[in-house]
């Protein structure tokens, strides 16, 4: 396959949405896959709906989970601008282009009169459209009512009878009837274009070969449609991608929970584990297998695997893939990636003796703060009444808690197997389950019933800290 362009074309409303991460990652590995170009191109204008920062968001976003672009606003190309706003003429002239041909005409209504006329067209129950009053005004007058300053909008003119229709690469064959389809505008009385003229016109003048995006868009190809066909152009295959869903079956959004790259970020989710569980949302490989970085995706992903059904999100089996990720982290990496998620204060050489106790027990790398943090501070603050086991008596835990004191003092050496031995002897003599007293030592040093391997901690913690922990344990219980 020659030539392949394909784009991400966001509009800088908000935070990097994931679901808009899945539609650039199918575009990426397709355009990889053919030795294509990735464009970013930035749909502005709807100017009142912009966020300040939302453009940082999108690069930043992106290239966290690794997709880059051969084109863009900041990088430049031999199609640019790549942001809408700045392309405003080539609009403008485009919509003369379509009047001057008999495509597209004037409309001067006013809002009052379009107002007037949806009220009217619901209290007689039928669909609010347009009623093409101006579309049979004389081209000629119609012309100088434009050369006076008179406000006005560019509409398409719409055949009234047929279909429209396209093969989408994942929903097949779809059609629309003309006559459910308004003359819709093309270019505003401010001389900002709708999304239906500038989408048309950018992706044909930036020679998009395919046009890859999200299943919301399928109402609205028709009218893309017919703006090609009003230029004469001919339409790049199209594939609507299926929604990513939440638990309820609805679009996701922040009513699910975290839907923004940046807060995935921020709770400890890999790069990579969020790429290989999105590939997934939407698309099989038809295989068991289910472990990808983006090179073996590069390999692999094909568009007629994408199903039609939105796939759900699964809060759960992203974890799944995150701890996969986090495990199969080489030890330098574990440690590097780790310290971005607990305080610079924290003794590297530690942090970086401790970080294989928990490479294990992560679901995400924020994980290694709850984790890790009595080693770091002696100040601990728990419930005495965590300290004591089913079954047990606070005086009765109290008393093994100074024996196993007793062994954490003398063990020689001072090494895991040392102190396991010495308190899975406390636990026999005093005819308590080894895991009892295990846990009442693990809430006594570190405040917390989940924990990195109990001996291995102690060790790492030191006997001289450890000591302190276990008495005071002891002496809350008696209180």
């Amino acid at each position: 396959m020659s030539s392949v362009r394909v784009r991400f074309a966001p509009s800088p409303t908000g935070s990097l949405h994931i679901g808009s991460v899945r539609t650039t990652l199918y575009n990426y590995l397709f355009a990889k896959q053919n030795q294509g170009a990735l464009v970013l191109r930035v749909e502005d204008t709807d100017q009142e709906r912009l966020v300040a920062g939302a453009l940082d968001s999108i690069y930043d976003g992106l290239r966290w989970v690794g997709i880059t672009w051969d084109e863009g606003p900041r990088e430049g190309g031999a199609f640019g601008p790549y942001v809408q706003s700045e392309r405003l003429p080539l609009y403008q002239a485009h919509a003369a282009q379509l009047v001057q041909g008999g495509a597209a005409y004037p409309c001067f209504c006013s809002k009052e009169r379009l107002a007037s006329m949806r009220q009217q067209q619901q209290a007689r129950g039928e669909i609010t459209h347009y009623d093409r009053h101006c579309r049979s005004l004389e081209p000629a007058r119609a012309a100088e009512r434009v050369a006076t300053g008179e406000a006005h909008v560019i509409r398409l003119r719409v055949p009234e009878e047929g279909i429209v229709a396209i093969d989408d690469l994942v929903f097949g064959r779809v059609e629309w009837p003309l006559r459910a389809i308004e003359d819709q505008v093309l270019l505003k009385s401010d001389g900002f274009p709708t999304y239906q003229l500038a989408v048309v016109i950018d992706d044909h003048l930036m020679k998009i070969s395919h046009v890859f995006r999200g299943e919301e868009w399928l109402p609205s190809t028709p009218k893309h449609l017919l703006v090609y066909e009003a230029f004469g152009w001919d339409v790049p295959p199209h594939a609507h991608l299926p929604n990513v869903l939440g638990a309820d079956g609805k679009k996701l959004s922040k009513r699910h929970g975290a839907t923004f790259v940046e807060e995935f970020r921020a709770q400890g989710y890999l790069p990579e584990a969020l790429i290989n569980y999105l590939a997934l949302v939407g698309w099989s490989p038809g295989t068991e297998e289910e472990v990808f970085d983006i090179a073996r995706l590069i390999q692999i992903w094909r568009m007629d695997q994408v199903q039609r059904a939105g796939g759900r999100w699964d809060r759960d089996r992203l974890d799944h893939f995150n701890g996969i990720t986090i495990r199969a982290l080489a030890h330098d990496e574990l440690v590097r990636r780790i310290a971005e998620y607990v305080p610079a204060s924290w003794d590297r050489s530690l942090l970086r003796a401790a970080a294989p106790l928990i490479q294990e027990r992560m679901r995400t790398l924020g994980d290694a703060h709850d984790l890790l943090a009595f080693l770091f501070s002696d100040e601990l603050t728990y419930d005495p009444a965590l300290l004591v086991p089913k079954k047990r008596e606070r005086a009765e835990t109290a008393t093994a808690l100074a024996r196993a004191t007793v062994v954490v003092r003398y063990a020689d050496p001072f090494e895991a197997g040392t102190l396991e031995r010495g308190i899975r002897g406390v636990a026999d003599e005093l005819g308590w389950k080894a895991g009892d007293l295990f846990m009442a030592i693990r809430v006594a040093v570190t405040g917390r019933t989940v924990t990195p391997p109990l001996t291995e901690s102690l060790v790492l913690l030191g006997r001289d800290r450890t000591i302190p922990r276990l008495e005071r344990a002891a002496n809350l219980l008696e209180v």
